[in-house]
């Protein structure tokens, strides 16, 4: 009877820690000291955490969030002690008594399936990159931590990894200790912080470093060999820190800044503690950033550092008090960067877009926890700008530096902020709330109202109602848009217009358009244009070395459309560039082997060419692009379907989502059903069943 009870009381204490989503009110996890060993030939992770704790109650056991463990064992100080683990907890045994400040220590090794991603470019099975991604709850899938985001702790860490890659990490970098083979990077915190906001990464970095205008250390990494990217890339981001700081009137709270690029990121960029993640799609040069700004992702993560990382909601349902803050105070960065009109157009078609989704039924209140992206991110800047307009800016800035201060490094709920907002505006906020944060359809009409405020914005709509007009009715609109002062967004409005028109009188417009010199006003010029014709030849052809690979890209089509000697114009054209990037060197592959004039062994070379950017090295965009491309010449090699294959298997959902559906649409003809079973003795056996699963395949 005795080891039934025994046995019965530990189902029962196992299910009740199962079962807890929060012991916060059990136990106080204060510090976090992490010290791990990256594997350079797999995905382990091996080490310790040594968590400093104080109990608040009396209680028989606490838990700590673990996944993929493979191998654990737990110390209270220097005792070990007994745990259980499901896969999802370990469940620490042990009678605590209120009051006590002690130590738990963890021992640990991990395979983890997510949440740190080891990338192999060259799949010579030595990962190059490693780099975590925490955001929601997933840091325990590789360290043994607290997924509540309301149990925030400081931080160290201590990283060992071999001795060619650079580590960044949260914090101040105390100390690299080289051990011959590998090296040791020790970081630390000095304030609280989420476990979800944990964060390195580790490569082939360098860095060039800053300082704002407040003394703050800003870091900015590239790749080594690719300094000449860093000015491009990061070309506002001192301005956008400093502004950001002013605006927000409450001293930026963490050690230092860094913005680190890696391969393959899940998104556009995290905003972990002091330390920007971003995807290096977005780490290009002089040229790709004009197609390809990291701006408006630089700004919203800096941003985050105060609303997510300084104040953190409690719970989903206050989610906008971080999206929607960082997604407005962006705007505000772009706004001080590009102009009042860019600002208010942006806004315009956050309205569009959240008015398109309240007329198809998919629009939920604000502070649903369930709400969609779209709903967190454009909504929630909405509100805060319609607040601001109801309340005036003095109050509003006011009253966004009075909640930041008055809930630095907690947890806050939409009344943390409300409630600061009442006090200092002194109005009743009552109908706001109805209208913003409670009502489940977007208030478009209430939008349309603050935004015909602007003089501009009354220009730009009485523009925009010519999209139902006739080209005579709306050609005196368009040379008003075209006199001085020229405002560049009512530009590119006028020629997204001119598109639909077929008239000779567009083109006189179109030039004086393009006089203006604006990337951007060009870029739509091109994109718009359907064919070259007596009329815009000249035009279109002037704008082939232009500061943007779309611009010339799609210059490159149309010139190549036209021509009848088409070799000649694909030469022509690829003796004026000096700069390529791997989009604009697949479309001109492309082109030549639709051309004539190229014998088989110029086109050989070509072909093998575009083939190869498939491969791990590049990028999802380009080797999507490089997929379709192969697909269309129906021109797929043996390495390009294992290529596919290894695509289907990726950790980023939208590639591999594309890829499987390209994998089984080639597994129903003869030759991709050849290709795809000849390359499948070349996976293990994990990843032959996840393709066999993709295929429908017994």
């Amino acid at each position: 009877m005795k080891w039934i009870t025994i046995i019965t009381f530990l189902i029962a204490l196992f299910a009740h820690s199962q079962n807890t989503s929060s012991q916060l009110d059990l136990v106080d996890f204060q510090k976090a000291h992490v010290s791990i060993t990256l594997d350079k030939t797999s995905n382990e992770v091996k080490g310790e955490i040594l968590f400093d704790l104080k109990i608040l109650q009396n209680t028989p056991s606490i838990f700590v969030d673990a996944k993929n463990l493979v191998a654990y064992q737990a110390f209270i100080d220097t005792k070990k002690v007994r745990v259980i683990y499901d896969g999802e907890k370990l469940v620490v045994e042990e009678p605590f008594s209120a009051n006590d400040t002690l130590q738990l220590k963890i021992l640990f090794t991990s395979y983890p399936s997510k949440a740190m991603y080891h990338i192999d470019a060259d799949k010579d099975r030595l990962w190059d990159q490693v780099w975590t991604q925490g955001q929601g709850k997933y840091t325990s899938n590789w360290l043994p931590s607290i997924d509540d985001m309301n149990d925030k702790m400081i931080w160290s860490l201590s990283i060992t990894a071999p001795v060619s890659k650079y580590v960044v990490a949260n914090g101040h970098l105390v100390q690299v200790t080289d051990n011959k083979e590998t090296k040791t990077w020790n970081y630390k915190m000095q304030k609280p912080m989420s476990t979800y906001l944990v964060a390195l990464a580790v490569g082939d970095y360098k860095v060039k470093t800053d300082t704002s205008a407040t003394g703050v250390p800003l870091e900015f990494y590239y790749y080594k060999g690719q300094e000449s990217r860093v000015a491009a890339t990061y070309q506002h981001s001192k301005e956008i820190f400093d502004f950001l700081e002013g605006v927000i009137d409450v001293a930026y709270p963490w050690q230092n800044y860094k913005q680190v690029p890696v391969k393959d990121f899940l998104y556009a960029g995290m905003e972990n503690t002091g330390m920007t993640i971003f995807n290096d799609e977005f780490f290009t040069d002089e040229l790709g950033v004009n197609d390809r700004s990291y701006v408006n992702v630089n700004a919203h993560e800096l941003a985050h550092q105060w609303f997510g990382n300084l104040v953190t909601e409690t719970e989903s349902k206050h989610h906008w008090l971080q999206e929607g803050f960082a997604s407005y105070y962006a705007l505000l960065a772009e706004k001080n960067l590009y102009g009042n009109s860019y600002f208010q157009i942006q806004l315009y078609e956050y309205a569009e877009s959240l008015n398109e989704q309240t007329a198809s039924g998919n629009s939920t209140a604000l502070l649903d926890a369930k709400a969609n992206s779209l709903t967190f991110y454009q909504h929630g800047a909405w509100a805060l700008h319609a607040l601001e307009d109801k309340i005036g800016v003095s109050s509003f800035r006011e009253s966004v530096t009075r909640y930041l201060n008055e809930n630095k490094y907690k947890n806050v709920t939409t009344s943390s902020f409300m409630d600061v907002v009442a006090q200092v505006s002194k109005k009743d906020l009552t109908q706001f709330k109805s209208t913003w944060l409670t009502s489940e359809v977007f208030p478009t009409a209430e939008a349309l109202r603050i935004l015909r405020k602007q003089p501009v914005m009354e220009q730009y709509l009485q523009l925009a109602a010519r999209r139902i007009s006739t080209f005579e009715e709306s050609y005196n609109s368009y040379l008003e848009t075209l006199q001085k002062p020229v405002e560049i967004e009512l530009v590119k409005e006028m020629v997204a217009q001119l598109s639909i028109h077929d008239t000779v009188k567009k083109y006189e417009l179109l030039e004086q358009a393009a006089a203006l010199n604006h990337i951007e006003v060009n870029q739509l010029i091109v994109l718009s244009t359907p064919n070259l014709n007596d009329n815009n030849r000249e035009l279109i052809s002037s704008m082939l070395q232009d500061a943007s690979y779309v611009t010339r890209e799609s210059v490159l089509f149309l010139l190549w459309n036209d021509a009848s000697d088409k070799r000649t114009v694909l030469e022509n054209t690829k003796a004026q560039w000096k700069e390529i990037n791997s989009s604009l060197d697949m479309a001109w592959i492309v082109l030549a082997l639709n051309s004539t004039g190229y014998s088989k062994e110029e086109l050989l070379p070509l072909l093998t060419r575009l083939q190869s950017y498939t491969a791990a090295p590049y990028s999802t965009e380009t080797r999507t692009a490089a997929f379709d491309y192969l697909i269309n010449l129906d021109a797929m090699s043996q390495q390009n379907y294992r290529d596919l294959m290894h695509a289907s298997l990726h950790h980023v959902w939208r590639f591999y989502e594309n890829a499987r559906g390209i994998l089984k649409e080639q597994y129903k003809g003869e030759s991709g059903k050849f290709f795809i079973k000849q390359a499948m003795s070349d996976f293990d056996n994990p990843s032959q069943q996840r393709l066999r699963k993709v295929l429908r395949i017994p």
